[in-house]
């Protein structure tokens, strides 16, 4: 169950609050980009979605996060997307697909961000997310495995009902090419385990990208208030954890199914860790 500040978020990240409906009418967010955001499930949605609508031109267009669960919502992307208004933010889980790329990005002229995370960790999150989350259609395979090393192993082959980690990595990692993309890593600042001048930095340089002039002072207002569990999926936000979480067998069976994928995506050089 959502708490009040959760609520007050609600209002707030969709624009229902009086000065976020003002900019709509008179204010800043008549000139703002209208922007889809990209991400892999457990990657960071909603801390790109918060980094983005503490922006006051900002908020969420009424419409869930966009994917394979409801994709018969989006099946005319173009008829969906098109009446949005400036200053709104369309959330998705969009496999890459170069048709949809350029519909949305080159007839559509929405700034798309793609947020990445380190997969080692998306899939400690996600074991938890299912588990947690009411209703998930994998959330009594997975919950009846006997530990969570067995979770971790089944997410990471694909044999608790979904995916394999590379699989689910190769759905979204050609957005690259059509994105601004932003690190998870980067936005977490120190309380996440990483550093507030890079957070600093990516938060400046979502901004320019979207080409919106944001002051420095702005801009270190958004960064520390980014990190906030008003969000319902909010677990730690912190990274490297699986440093602390795999053992050597689950470390052999990462590299074997997505070793190759996570040297693509930089978060090693190697197989050698």
């Amino acid at each position: 169950m959502k708490s009040l500040s959760q609520y007050a978020f609600d209002l707030q990240r969709f624009g229902l609050t009086p000065a976020r409906i003002a900019s709509r009418l008179v204010g800043e967010a008549r000139h703002a980009p209208r922007i889809l955001t990209v991400t892999m499930p457990k990657s960071g949605t909603n801390l790109l979605q918060r980094l983005l609508v503490l922006h006051p031109a900002l908020s969420r267009a009424l419409l869930p996060t966009l994917g394979q669960r409801n994709r018969e919502r989006w099946s005319d992307i173009e008829k969906l997307l098109a009446p949005i208004g400036p200053g709104r933010i369309v959330s998705s889980h969009f496999d890459f697909d170069p048709d949809l790329a350029a519909t949305v990005g080159d007839k559509l002229g929405y700034k798309i961000l793609l947020m990445v995370r380190d997969p080692r960790d998306a899939v400690i999150s996600d074991m938890h997310y299912i588990q947690s989350w009411p209703g998930h259609p994998l959330k009594e395979r997975v919950a009846s495995m006997k530990d969570d090393k067995t979770r971790l192993l089944a997410i990471i082959n694909g044999e608790h009902g979904g995916r394999n980690i590379r699989d689910q990595i190769l759905r979204f990692s050609d957005w690259t090419g059509h994105a601004h993309t932003v690190r998870f890593e980067d936005t977490v600042g120190a309380q996440g385990g990483g550093t507030d001048e890079t957070q600093l930095e990516t938060v400046r340089g979502i901004f320019a990208y979207l080409g919106m002039d944001v002051s420095l002072e702005q801009a270190k207002a958004i960064a520390v208030d980014a990190r906030s569990s008003k969000t319902q999926t909010f677990r730690t936000g912190r990274i490297r954890n699986w440093e602390t979480v795999y053992d050597r067998d689950v470390k052999d069976a990462f590299k074997a199914v997505a070793g190759d994928q996570l040297i693509e995506l930089g978060y090693e050089k190697d197989h050698d860790w």
